[in-house]
């Protein structure tokens, strides 16, 4: 019976969806034209250093004091990209074969030959298609307001910043789970590069009872089942072992068959200690780098300090100005698009009169709007080099 397998799986769907639902719920988004993070309804802006400066060393510190503990546990238990890369090999596996391999770090194209047919790659193509267009409408959702992801998906206009973004996520998305997959993890991901610089002995590992050899059958059956297709047997320093336990579970249920336990286990310190779990952890925890630990809490503490300190702002009302710059460029585009029309490279005199356009429409609808010198301004030196242009004909 498979001991980590449903378990692990369980907790990379509950990890996809907590990561679905922090932007949902409005617990963290990140505003582009406010230049702010949004974190539970409070807007924190990107000039809030103390904030900043504490993201940073969490970001830079947290990780490693994984490393220390848990291993490599959150790529192969929580990581969304190890669970749609497992995904998409299991779909590829069913319609184009058991040995079937698609991806860039492959060994080329292998594709059954039985299952060699357009409607299996078709199929195939548009499941990959459909999850990353659901994946992609969900990670838009960290820049913009569920209210706005509303309209997004039920409106016919939309608006061509969202569009454009979603498009790119979804490429972006349909390429990895494609043909990138684990090819990400081993050469592009920092957090496994991090990993593989500072992790030890010490922390959690999976480990091969050489004293029971004998009971090997050499089978490789763990090593068939490794997702990383390293050798479980003999697990290296830097090897790409994830901790995920399929080789755990495999040869568990090989050995169960004559009545043994497996030869491999998950092991955290030095193994055959006779130490409890909880004396182990405490082990390991006291050889931290005291300056990592306080790099870090000094992080948390910042952070706080940011947000403590932060302005308040009126969400609302801010929202409201946004609606408002919208709804007055829509209007003062299609007031001035005639003269939009001659702007050229052959008539820059033309660029100057729609700018001047657009300024004095800005200014007649919001007269009493903090820009409205800079908008008078606007007015008067376009209108100034349009004429001059226009009175030098050796000039464009």
């Amino acid at each position: 019976m498979k001991r980590y397998h449903w378990k692990r799986k369980a907790t990379q769907l509950f990890t996809l969806l907590l990561i679905i639902l922090v932007p949902l719920l409005g617990l963290f988004r990140i505003d582009l034209a406010s230049a702010s993070f949004f974190i539970a309804g409070r807007q924190v802006e990107w000039s809030n250093f103390p904030f900043l400066i504490g993201l940073a060393l969490v970001v830079a510190t947290a990780p490693i004091l994984t490393y220390m503990t848990i291993g490599a546990v959150w790529c192969g238990w929580a990581c969304p990209q190890n669970l749609l890369s497992e995904w998409a090999n299991n779909l590829t596996f069913r319609f184009l074969g058991k040995r079937a391999d698609v991806s860039v770090d492959g060994e080329g194209m292998i594709v059954s030959a039985s299952k060699n047919k357009a409607v299996n790659w078709m199929i195939l193509g548009a499941s990959l298609l459909s999850a990353s267009m659901l994946l992609g409408f969900f990670a838009l959702m960290f820049f913009y307001t569920p209210q706005d992801m509303w309209t997004f998906a039920v409106s016919p206009n939309r608006q061509a910043n969202m569009l454009v973004m979603y498009l790119f996520a979804t490429f972006l998305i349909f390429i990895d789970i494609a043909v990138v997959r684990y090819f990400f993890c081993d050469y592009a991901c920092v957090y496994r590069m991090g990993h593989r610089m500072f992790k030890t002995g010490d922390a959690l590992h999976v480990t091969y009872d050489a004293s029971r050899s004998s009971d090997c059958t050499k089978c490789n059956y763990c090593a068939t089942t490794c997702i990383t297709g390293i050798q479980p047997t003999n697990i290296g320093q830097f090897d790409a072992c994830i901790d995920c336990g399929e080789c755990v579970d495999a040869c568990n249920r090989l050995q169960a068959k004559s009545g043994k336990n497996g030869l491999l286990s998950f092991e955290i310190g030095e193994k055959g200690n006779g130490m409890t779990w909880r004396k182990k952890l405490q082990s390991v925890f006291s050889r931290f780098s005291w300056l990592v630990w306080a790099l870090f809490l000094l992080g948390c503490a910042s952070m706080a300090w940011g947000l403590a300190t932060q302005k308040t702002v009126d969400e609302k009302k801010l929202r409201l100005e946004q609606q408002k710059i919208q709804s007055m460029a829509h209007v003062c585009n299609n007031q001035c698009a005639s003269l939009q029309a001659t702007c050229s490279g052959k008539n820059i005199a033309g660029c100057y009169r729609a700018a001047a356009c657009k300024c004095a429409c800005s200014l007649d609808l919001d007269p009493m709007n903090p820009l409205a010198d800079s908008w008078r301004q606007c007015v008067r030196s376009s209108t100034m080099h349009a004429n001059a242009l226009q009175m030098s004909p050796d000039k464009k």
